[in-house]
């Protein structure tokens, strides 16, 4: 587990990440990027699990997952 921020959830607060899971995985690499070292905000809000995920280094690159993953 890591903590970093997140830009979906927002705010100062460091959330913690988890490694992608396989069906996450398998969803990054239909997107194009290369599915290795990914990570998934952990936070939970009203509406369920966040969506956000990202390689661990490189928020920029990141994207949101669809909501069928929460």
């Amino acid at each position: 587990m890591a903590h970093r921020h997140c830009p979906n959830c927002g705010g100062l607060k460091l959330h913690p990440f988890h490694r992608v899971n396989d069906a996450e995985q398998r969803y990054i690499a239909s997107q194009g990027p290369n599915p290795s070292d990914w990570w998934r905000c952990g936070n939970s809000g009203e509406k369920g699990r966040c969506l956000w995920v990202q390689p661990i280094y490189h928020q920029s690159a990141g994207f949101s997952l669809p909501d069928s993953f929460r």
